[in-house]
């Protein structure tokens, strides 16, 4: 049986949780499942999640987190640039991380789960270090002056496809993507 510390055990059964949801699909999710793969009990399953929309909220959140802190972990140097693909390359090993989570994070594999404005605020929240890249690299004379929000969600769609198209095994590794996210800056530069 796994412990009940309440931070691991929570850690532990959403990764849990994503795995059967991306082997399984929504339908064969339930916290019963979960408890049986997790090793757990029934009751700090649903004590923590309640349901399972609760469960699901739990793991949207839980990848959000995990992105914004490996985001706010990418130091800020005086290269604004470097700090840009620092950001792009932090996204990518949280993805390649908790593929599973990322599935829930930014696709339908849970056609049933809305995450709540709360929740959708809160993982808005982790585009705004490459926003604040983008204007760096601007306020440095490195891009263009422009909108950075446009700039940013063209680098964010660009790192994005390349991790999806990475985690489906249709793309190799770091040095394409960041092959990948250098074309992405090429328009931005100044």
């Amino acid at each position: 049986m796994t412990p009940v510390n309440r931070p691991d055990l929570t850690s532990h059964l959403v990764d849990e949780a994503a795995r059967i949801l991306v082997e399984d699909g929504p339908d064969g999710l339930s916290l019963r499942k979960l408890a049986t793969a997790a090793g757990v009990s029934t009751m700090p399953v649903y004590t923590l999640f309640g349901d399972k929309q609760g469960l699901l909220a739990a793991m949207h959140r839980e990848g959000f987190r995990r992105l914004g802190e490996a985001l706010a972990a990418v130091p800020v140097t005086d290269e604004p640039l470097t700090d840009v693909i620092a950001l792009g390359l932090a996204y990518r090993a949280v993805a390649l991380a908790g593929p599973h989570l990322y599935g829930l994070m930014f696709g339908r594999i849970a056609p049933g789960f809305t995450p709540s404005p709360e929740d959708r605020a809160a993982a808005d929240l982790t585009y705004r270090p490459l926003v604040e890249g983008v204007e760096r690299c601007q306020a440095a004379g490195v891009f263009v002056s422009g909108d950075p929000e446009r700039m940013a969600l063209h680098l964010w769609a660009v790192a994005h496809g390349m991790v999806s198209l990475e985690l489906n095994n249709q793309t190799g590794g770091e040095d394409t993507y960041l092959e990948a996210l250098g074309y992405a800056g090429v328009p931005f530069l100044a």
